[in-house]
């Protein structure tokens, strides 16, 4: 029988992982597939040790330069396109997931009896943290913050039940999803440009403005070991907020541009009182690029920002019977009953912790800087 499936798996420098991954498809029940591995111009051996290993197993391709994400995962697209074969499904896997038995052939069995859908994506699990919490299951897009709405994120099957029903969404993330071969010829590939994140979300979003529909399926178990803990630097800020802004200032109407103007300068006001000097120039970095539509990869070797992670200011130090109020946002929602008490603590959801005295003055001097903010930018051509 001919192969019906295109297994399209993107690395960078991430050999054991790799090897992981192909050993999973390998072990996959659905056996309709044929094994493209794209090696972005890895230096820890992958694509030797892939080679080696695997040998005629898959179709190895070594790309001279990094070229991303979607660099990467479009190599393996228009080679499984131009191959001749009739892939009825392209199905895309980041290096570092690890796919159950059943996962490809439910991700196939669903596009089958969906024709509407263009795209289909895994219900991603961490990989390392505890067992049956789920990490991603689709998302939808929050026009309203600029931002995005996960699905069930770090919800717990083992505490609160296993989830067994399919959804419909905006976007799955593309290291586990099938899409159909179809779709991708009549809406294109990845945009090349995002390079890093954002990408599976315009791609989504094109193929919904085309009519088609995307949705989680719940019987396909994938375990993704990607996590924040593992950040080394501050490249993947840099992207992250810098496609935000191209996605939004492409999909966006006004209000959801003003929205997120804010959210940029809220993100830059609270690096400054941390003391996090390098997250805030990456930041503001980003989002100038993200305003002047500067896609692709970045170059950080001359005159940029520096990428070294940085380490905050510990406000607590010298405060010995501290009372922590945890808080949407440490300086937004100060409270001025509040502002007399130096022991008092604002705790957000990210762990930051600033005293209410200096929480409430940066609360105040807010609006002016904001304002600053904005005029700056539209002195430098901005529209805001």
């Amino acid at each position: 029988m001919k192969p019906l499936t295109a297994i399209i798996i993107c690395n960078w420098n991430k050999k054991d992982y790799l090897l992981q991954c192909i050993a999973s498809v390998l072990g996959q029940t659905y056996r309709d597939f044929d094994i493209y591995v794209v090696d972005n111009a890895s230096e820890d051996g992958s694509a030797a040790a892939a080679r080696n290993q695997y040998g005629n197993s898959i179709n190895l391709i070594e790309n001279a330069v990094n070229t991303g994400g979607s660099g990467g995962f479009n190599t393996g697209m228009a080679a499984a396109l131009g191959s001749g074969k009739d892939y009825e499904f392209l199905y895309l896997m980041d290096n570092d997931t690890r796919a159950e038995p059943d996962a490809l052939g439910a991700l196939a069995g669903f596009m089958r009896k969906r024709p509407e859908a263009a795209i289909a994506g895994s219900k991603l699990y961490y990989m390392d943290g505890p067992p049956g919490t789920i990490q991603e299951f689709g998302a939808w897009l929050d026009w309203e913050n600029a931002f995005i709405r996960p699905n069930r994120k770090n919800y717990s099957e083992q505490t609160h039940g296993e989830i067994t029903e399919d959804i419909e969404v905006d976007y799955v993330p593309a290291c586990s999803l099938i899409v159909r071969t179809e779709a991708v010829r009549k809406t294109g590939l990845l945009d090349e440009s995002y390079f890093l994140y954002w990408d599976d979300m315009d791609w989504a979003w094109r193929m919904k403005l085309q009519g088609y529909k995307v949705y989680g399926v719940a019987k396909s178990k994938v375990h993704h070991a990607m996590s924040i803990s593992s950040k080394r630097n501050l490249l993947t800020t840099y992207y992250f907020w810098k496609n935000r802004v191209r996605f939004f200032r492409k999909y966006g109407d006004e209000s959801t541009m003003e929205t997120l103007l804010e959210d940029i300068f809220t993100a830059i006001y609270t690096c400054a009182a941390f003391e996090k000097a390098n997250t805030k120039e990456i930041i503001h970095r980003a989002a100038i690029d993200g305003l002047s539509d500067i896609g692709g990869k970045a170059d950080f070797n001359i005159g940029g920002p520096a990428l070294t992670l940085d380490i905050p200011r510990d406000w607590t130090h010298g405060i010995n019977e501290a009372i922590t109020i945890n808080a949407g946002h440490v300086i937004l929602d100060a409270r001025a009953e509040d502002a007399g008490n130096a022991e008092i603590l604002y705790r957000d959801g990210y762990g930051n912790i600033l005293p209410s005295t200096e929480a409430w003055k940066m609360k105040q001097l807010y609006p002016a800087a904001k304002t600053a903010f904005l005029e700056t930018l539209r002195k430098r051509g901005f529209r805001v």
